[in-house]
């Protein structure tokens, strides 16, 4: 009887690692905000929804506005769903237990100083960090968040935060930084200087698309001992050595640069690099940002890239309108609160 007993304890422990495995495997194949709703079905789905596989990489790029009652993307869209986005924020990092090691932030989401430091709070095995196009964050709250994540080994640097402040608190606090991409602003000597002091160990950066002095660009490929490759796609390439300002193409660079420095570069050819294959997309709902989000997600070094390059059915999906999931999450927390 004892062993009866003992076997159906057995297959009952069996049947239910099988389900737990099973539906596993079925929401990796969600998104994160799917995911979120799925925990709150049950009690084995949301044990199911807490298992670190899922929650390796948080990819919250695929939010769209509607999902928090906000017009057309457009950058800085989600600034009046701050409430909502913090409530979604912590109850997804609840549910990863700090087992998340990578982060893409939405382009259009506004991330205030607050949200940038509880995330921080809650990732401390974070290696990579795509940050969103804008934000709020004042020095001390980059210096207190880039304090928590040590292990940091690649970032998206965007206009929500001072470049030049998030080089030196990378240089105080993050050791192993060997991939860096900046989406916005200018690189200057001062940059490329911090860059050597700070980052010795850096392989791939991307500035495309910026304005750029040629004596930063000389610094970063002269001083970078380990790096190999640097994206600069559609820079605007300047030299002040001499009186008034001298704009530098491709083929005087490969003059003005050492030689090894010159094997590094990444740069657009014939118009065949993503700003200017996305630069085409006309598309009214893509308008005035749809690009730029797409360039912001992807990069001619594929190490940088998160986003794939977008194919014909997926532009033709832009039109359609989704299920606003986000919606039922929030009301579906709400009565679980009551």
């Amino acid at each position: 009887m004892e062993n009866a007993k003992a076997t159906v304890g057995n297959d009952k422990k069996m049947n239910n690692g099988l389900i737990h495995d099973t539906l596993v495997k079925i929401f990796l194949c969600l998104n994160v905000v799917d995911v979120a709703v799925a925990s709150l079905v049950c009690k084995s789905w949301n044990s199911a929804c807490r298992d670190p596989a899922l929650w390796n990489k948080i990819d919250l790029s695929k939010l769209g506005s509607y999902c928090f009652n906000t017009p057309l993307n457009r950058v800085g869209a989600y600034r009046h769903s701050s409430s909502k986005i913090t409530q979604f924020l912590k109850y997804v990092l609840d549910l990863s237990n700090g087992s998340t090691t990578f982060i893409i932030f939405n382009f259009y989401v506004y991330l205030t100083n607050e949200q940038f430091i509880m995330v921080a709070q809650r990732t401390p095995n974070l290696k990579r960090l795509v940050l969103p196009e804008t934000g709020d964050f004042s020095r001390d709250g980059v210096d207190t968040a880039l304090s928590l994540w040590k292990g940091l080994e690649s970032i998206t640097v965007t206009s929500a935060v001072s470049s030049y402040y998030m080089i030196l608190a990378i240089g105080k606090h993050c050791n192993n930084i060997t991939e860096m991409k900046f989406s916005a602003g200018n690189f200057e000597e001062k940059h490329a200087v911090a860059m050597a002091k700070y980052t010795p160990k850096l392989k791939k950066l991307s500035i495309r698309n910026l304005a750029t002095s040629l004596k930063a660009l000389w610094c970063v490929v002269s001083f970078l001992g380990d790096l190999e490759k640097v994206n600069i796609s559609h820079c605007l390439i300047m030299d002040t050595a001499y009186p008034g300002t001298v704009f530098v193409g491709v083929s005087d660079l490969k003059k003005r640069l050492p030689p090894t420095g010159v094997e590094k570069l990444v740069y657009c050819e014939k118009g065949r690099c993503l700003r200017c294959v996305n630069g085409r997309d006309t598309t009214r709902s893509r308008q005035p940002d749809g690009p730029y989000e797409d360039i912001w997600g992807e990069d001619e070094i594929a190490s940088l890239a998160h986003l794939p390059q977008p194919s014909e059915a997926q532009i033709a999906a832009r039109h359609v309108r989704a299920i606003p999931i986000v919606r039922l999450f929030c009301s579906s927390t709400r009565n679980q609160h009551r």
